[in-house]
């Protein structure tokens, strides 16, 4: 468990990933229903992928692309 601090200030108590969901999102919610409304509406996108992504976001994207491994990079069993 974290905490993040809504606009006005007031600490929220909340899971990892719902702090870096509200971290990353457009703008900082005012009250805990703006809060909860701003996550769910982040959940229902069909991509969430931004065209400018983070620098943690980037470097996950280009370690598991597969355009990363060549042809004869992979390991047979």
């Amino acid at each position: 468990m974290t905490s993040l601090r809504l606009a006005g200030g007031e600490p929220v108590v909340v899971c990892g990933t719902h702090e870096l969901m509200h971290r990353r999102a457009s703008r900082t919610a005012r009250s805990i229903e703006e809060l909860r409304a701003l996550l769910s509406e982040r959940r229902r996108l069909a991509d969430r992928r931004a065209p400018n992504p983070d620098e943690l976001a980037a470097a996950l994207t280009h370690a598991f692309s597969p355009d990363r491994r060549a042809t004869d990079d992979r390991r047979t069993g």
